[in-house]
């Protein structure tokens, strides 16, 4: 499946990286500290791949513009107090990573993460030098629009015909039907097969080996 393709774009959290419950306790942690009603896990999970400002705005949409701010930040700290190592990858990311580069593929990174705390993942995990474009949400428009998609495109000149975006979240999959490419979704992640098969990707697989598979 995977050979078909010459961009190769990841998700980070939950497709690369297995974040997801200390995204959701960092989350339900700001609830508490703001004195606000703690969402559901799974409603923190949805807005994962959304902007830090737009995932406030849908999991708290009463809070007003300052709140906003000071939750962002009281996020930011949070999640930044836990040291980021290669033991947070999924165990198949490194070989998989490593069998894509060595078979010529362009990588690359769409992610709802800022640039700062995507820097501070790919140098914790030592995995920068496998992806040649990255495009996070604090300077392009945030998933599912097609933007970081389009961009990335461009800028290494392959066709959407010939690019695959790989995903946990349905937001991940919504924004490559949006930009016109193919998907699959991951369920280490975000969302359940049910959820991701929604979306139409050309598979929903349990881990990253199986993109080798026919």
């Amino acid at each position: 499946m995977i050979n078909d393709y010459e961009l190769v774009v990841f998700d980070w959290d939950g497709t690369l990286a297995n974040s997801i419950d200390w995204i959701v306790d960092c989350l339900l942690f700001v609830a508490e500290q703001q004195n606000l009603v703690k969402p559901s896990e799974q409603a923190c999970k949805d807005i994962i791949g959304l902007s830090l400002s737009q995932a406030m705005l849908a999991l708290f949409p009463t809070i007003n513009d300052q709140a906003k701010v000071r939750m962002v930040e009281s996020y930011r700290r949070r999640y930044m107090s836990k040291a980021i190592t290669q033991n947070d990858l999924f165990l198949d990311t490194l070989p998989v990573l490593q069998e894509l580069m060595r078979s010529g593929k362009t990588l690359a990174i769409a992610t709802g993460k800022g640039r700062q705390g995507l820097d501070r993942a790919l140098d914790g995990t030592d995995t920068r030098h496998f992806f040649q474009h990255m495009r996070c949400a604090d300077v392009m428009e945030s998933k599912p629009s097609p933007h970081m998609l389009f961009d990335i495109m461009q800028v290494s000149g392959i066709s959407p015909e010939k690019t695959i975006m790989i995903g946990d979240s349905s937001l991940d999959l919504i924004m490559a039907n949006n930009a016109g490419v193919a998907s699959v979704g991951i369920t280490t992640g975000a969302h359940s097969a049910t959820v991701l098969n929604a979306e139409k990707p050309l598979r929903c697989i349990n881990n990253l080996k199986e993109l080798f598979e026919d």
